[in-house]
């Protein structure tokens, strides 16, 4: 199939809003949880002693690690700021990747008015954010995008020009699939499989067989998959047969569903009902080849129960949940857009663009006011030498330390002084210690 590098119409506004909105979310997005355990004054010996220890006797991730501890311990110098361009320039490319794979998959021409493109683009983004369960641990928190958003903005680029059968590169970009595949063991062994299936196919046809591109990711995995570091980290989580994993990863499955899928839902049903006529409910339902992505969201899943279920954490279920937008994206694309569904989907769109900035503004804003008001109070304590008092925040049903809609969870500071991340917070801070009051 042909997956076009050709712009389409509507396409640089909608990934342009796109970007917009998330520069914006990414620049008020304070650092949290994990985040403060990374800054430290920058020395790269530091960070790659930390880097190698890590490796060896806590998780295999070590280029995740290392970028992280790179823009961290730069946070005086700027980094925060090309961070935020990075991440939300990260964001925006796989929104364009997921809309020109999934429109080739479908087998479907772009829309030819500028209006339509725009939305599709639009409507594409909004489903990235809302049907992942935990969309701010992953896209806007540093360590989680670095660690979560990257990898799958990576693994979906490879994952198009497998498709698109445009597996010949250049050193730079085998290099770059070779790092990619060292950020998240399942969905690196994911690509790995179907690299390795593509070329089988490859050479049972007798035709070239990308043995440079399978080798040069394969490797990455290896790397990621040995690091002692794992099986250390591993030995110290509760024993976790296969049937307590079964059982985890079929609750996890829960984490990939939510009640922000009746929007999109309904309207992409809509379409397909508009367009009965045109195509049978069967075909449209496979959105050409779309409904594989179906099946890769499920192997993804299945090769969870590599995890113990102490590990099993909502994030982990990112990439499924971007492989199953991917299939609502092929449903979206076999609907006819002509003139009595494009208004649908424009008003929709538009519904969808109201709800999301009616709730995700006033929640980024409101937590990087608390974020401002804290750094500020404790660095006033500080400056006279006092144990920092901070007020306790809770929010949610769940009385997280600090909770917003959409399991956008940011850790605040624990009443424990003696809690790790609350003495991450306190080190970066210069505080000999910090607590939270209510």
């Amino acid at each position: 199939m042909d997956i076009s590098p050709r712009t389409e119409p509507g396409e640089r506004l909608g990934l342009a809003l796109c970007f917009a909105f998330l520069l914006w979310a990414n620049w008020i997005t304070p650092l949290w949880a994990d985040d403060y355990c990374r800054t430290m004054p920058f020395n790269p010996a530091t960070i790659l002693r930390i880097v190698w220890g890590n490796y060896n006797f806590w998780t295999g991730r070590w280029f995740t690690t290392l970028v992280t501890f790179m823009v961290l311990d730069l946070r005086p110098y700027g980094s925060l700021a090309a961070f935020a361009v990075v991440n939300a320039g990260i964001f925006t490319f796989l929104v364009r990747v997921v809309v020109h794979m999934c429109r080739a998959v479908a087998g479907q021409p772009a829309p030819a008015r500028l209006r339509d493109g725009v939305t599709q683009y639009v409507l594409v983004f909004l489903m990235l954010w809302w049907l992942p369960r935990t969309i701010g641990e992953v896209a806007l928190w540093k360590t989680g995008s670095i660690g979560y958003l990257w990898p799958v903005a990576g693994e979906m680029w490879l994952l198009a020009r497998i498709l698109s059968r445009r597996t010949d590169m250049n050193m730079v970009q085998y290099v770059a699939v070779f790092l990619i595949a060292t950020f998240l063991e399942p969905l690196s062994l994911l690509l790995t499989l179907i690299l390795a299936g593509d070329a089988a196919r490859a050479w049972k046809r007798g035709q070239r067989v990308p043995w440079a591109l399978a080798c040069s990711h394969a490797m990455g995995t290896l790397v990621l998959g040995i690091a002692p570091g794992n099986y250390v980290r591993q030995r110290t989580m509760v024993p976790s047969p296969p049937a307590d994993r079964l059982d985890g990863l079929l609750g996890n499955l829960g984490s990939l569903f939510d009640p922000f899928w009746l929007p999109f839902v309904a309207l992409i049903g809509i379409g397909l009902f508009m367009g009965r006529r045109q195509v049978s409910c069967p075909a449209c339902l496979r959105a050409g080849h779309g409904i594989w992505f179906v099946g890769l969201a499920l192997a993804y899943m299945a090769l969870l129960l590599m995890f113990p279920r102490e590990a099993l954490a909502a994030r982990v279920s990112f990439p499924a949940s971007v492989l199953l937008v991917c299939y609502l994206a092929c449903l979206l694309f076999t609907c006819p857009i002509g003139r009595p569904f494009g208004m649908v989907l424009a008003s929709g769109c538009a519904g969808l663009v109201v709800m999301h900035m009616v709730i995700v503004v006033p929640d980024l804003t409101r937590l990087a006011r608390i974020s401002h008001d804290w750094v500020a109070s404790t660095r006033e304590q500080v400056a006279r030498d006092q144990p920092v008092i901070l007020p306790r925040v809770t929010m949610g049903p769940r009385h997280k330390l600090l909770y917003v809609r959409k399991d956008i969870i940011f850790v605040g500071i624990n009443p424990d002084p003696h809690n790790m991340l609350t003495m991450c917070f306190a080190r970066a801070m210069g505080a000999s210690t910090v607590r939270s009051v209510p």
